[in-house]
């Protein structure tokens, strides 16, 4: 194990964090904080001069951070300077400071490195392939073009949510002329950057602005997943959000319900800059990242040790889904990856049926690995655990309705419950059409749950057939008695009629194969965390007989 320190000393906050990287390569947040220390303040383009009131509150909290760090007994520390130092003639010597007083060894990066360090927080966590990025700091906002998950351009402007407000004297009450200023001279800024997408692209925000921005819409529309990354804000409830505040006196925009007080000065500022950069992208919505330069630094080491192959690139969500798990402290049986490679087969067998689409697939997969996460809180009534710790982990990958509709799956892997749905406010934002399709996944889980219910592992192989007439499923086990499984999966049958609309029947091949297909198909999915291979293989006994018995609707 070993924890890695990250400090972001930015032109408003410094950002500290720790993460702690354990067996398999799993990482986890341990600590975080965040102090607004306005490091950029009384900094003008002509003295370029970091105030000494500015440097003393950096070390104030830089000492604290330095203290946490030997408690927490951090090996590797990872801090850099952004904007604010970069363009400070005094900057160096400010560092030199740091480490005297903290023994914390500081880097000034370059605008393009925090670009670049910022793309690859955000290329680690939200799965887009084309895109605007920018990050908008205190002092500067970067701003990358990215095609195909490559960052093809990027820039770094030296105006930022802090400096912008003290060249326009923002801070207070902001008259319509003053704002049409701002705008101006922002769309000057952008008109600048010869790359800039002329036809509409999907933008992702960075930075403290873009976070309040839509808190504040979270708070007014009384969204039900307290989640900002990955979160899109509608580009008219945008454009509406950033009217009224700077409608508002500096006394009104501190009770704005989700804005931090720490930023009602400089967020009328911000905001026009968000807003211009949206409205030049003719971006449809605005997607906020929670992750940027201190993720970035993060993957920049622990990619080159620990994920040489760069999973993530391949399937974000199942690598983050299985570095989720791997943080937990849950006992894990073979069950899991086992259950999760029935659904699979079945999912996969009647597609043609289902005619749901290889993103339902992942979702799928993902909830068969997270079904029984709920026993760590309670074995009793362990789906509703499973679907809350589903539904609120910290996971990459997938969009809000995605995870809700995850987080439903794992709740409805002992069957439907009209009742849970009642009681839960995420569903709102799903549509119709969604709900139909996590019935349909929940009934794939439902049943691959049902089938080991035991533990044992003893079916070999599904066949999965449909015709206009029913569901047909052939269950080859290794084993010649299959009341548990079959008692297990009796009360499925009947909504597996009302949501397929064919009637479900089942087919028994007991004592029919030595070898298990489904067992061999659940180790490739390599999930192991505290197992050798060989301790999961399961045995099997060699009884042949195809007696053909049915149980279920005809």
């Amino acid at each position: 194990m070993e924890r890695i320190a990250i400090i972001d000393l930015g032109s408003n906050s410094i950002r500290f964090v720790i993460m702690q990287i354990g067996a398999h390569g799993s990482y986890k947040l341990v600590y975080q904080e965040k102090k607004s220390i306005r490091l950029a303040e009384g900094m003008t383009l002509d003295s370029r001069q970091l105030t000494e009131e500015a440097q003393q509150r950096a070390l104030q909290c830089l000492t604290v951070y330095a203290h946490i760090m030997a408690v927490q007994k951090v090996k590797k520390v990872l801090a850099v300077a952004t904007a604010a130092v970069r363009n400070a003639v005094n900057g160096a010597s400010f560092l030199k400071r740091v480490r005297l007083n903290t023994g914390i060894p500081m880097t000034i990066i370059s605008g393009k490195a925090e670009a670049a360090l910022g793309f690859s927080g955000v290329a680690h966590t939200i799965d887009r392939k084309d895109f605007l990025l920018f990050d908008l700091g205190g002092a500067s906002v970067e701003i990358s073009l990215v095609k195909n998950k490559k960052r093809v351009h990027s820039i770094s402007i030296p105006l930022g949510a802090v400096t912008l407000t003290e060249m326009f004297h923002s801070s207070g009450s902001v008259p319509y002329d003053m704002i049409n200023e701002i705008k101006n001279f922002i769309q000057k800024k952008l008109a600048e950057i010869p790359w800039f997408p002329k036809e509409p692209m999907e933008v992702i925000g960075v930075g403290g602005t873009v976070r309040n921005l839509a808190k504040v819409h979270q708070r007014a529309s009384s969204y039900p997943l307290p989640k900002l990354h990955n979160y899109n804000l509608p580009v008219e409830d945008l454009f509406a959000l950033v009217k009224s505040i700077c409608g508002k006196t500096f006394e009104e925009r501190q009770k704005i319900s989700g804005l931090s007080e720490e930023r009602a000065d400089i967020i009328i500022a911000g905001a026009l800059m968000v807003q211009e950069i949206v409205r030049k992208a003719k971006s449809s919505y605005l997607t906020i990242s929670g992750c940027g330069l201190r993720e970035g630094l993060f993957f920049h080491y622990y990619d080159p040790i620990y994920d040489r192959e760069g999973s993530w690139k391949h399937n974000m969500l199942i690598s983050s889904v299985k570095n989720y798990l791997y943080t937990l402290p849950l006992e894990y049986d073979f069950h899991t990856a086992y259950v999760t490679a029935m659904a699979l087969s079945m999912f996969d067998q009647w597609k043609n049926m289902h005619h749901l689409n290889d993103r339902m697939r992942n979702l799928l997969y993902a909830a068969g690995l997270l079904h029984d996460t709920g026993t760590i809180v309670n074995y009793y009534s362990h789906a509703r655990h499973s679907a809350y710790i589903t539904a609120n982990a910290h996971i990459f990958g997938w969009s809000h309705r995605e995870q809700i509709m995850c987080a439903l799956i794992c709740a409805f892997h002992h069957g439907y419950s009209s009742k849970f749905l009642k009681s839960n406010s995420h569903v709102r934002i799903l549509s119709d059409l969604q709900m139909k399709e996590v019935r349909m996944m929940a009934l794939f889980l439902s049943l691959a749950e049902g089938l080991d219910e035991s533990h044992e592992q003893c079916i070999t192989r599904l066949v999965c057939t449909a015709s206009r007439e029913a569901l047909d499923l052939r269950i080859y086990t290794s084993r010649d008695n299959f009341d548990v499984p079959a008692h297990a999966v009796q009360h499925l049958i009947k909504d597996f009629a009302k949501t397929f609309r064919r009637p479900l029947r089942i087919q028994w091949f007991p004592g029919s194969s030595s070898r298990n297909e489904l067992a061999e198909e659940a180790v490739k999915l390599d999930f192991k965390p505290n197992e050798s291979e060989a301790a999961w293989r399961p045995e099997f006994r060699r009884r042949p007989n195809f007696s053909g018995r049915f149980l279920g609707s005809e």
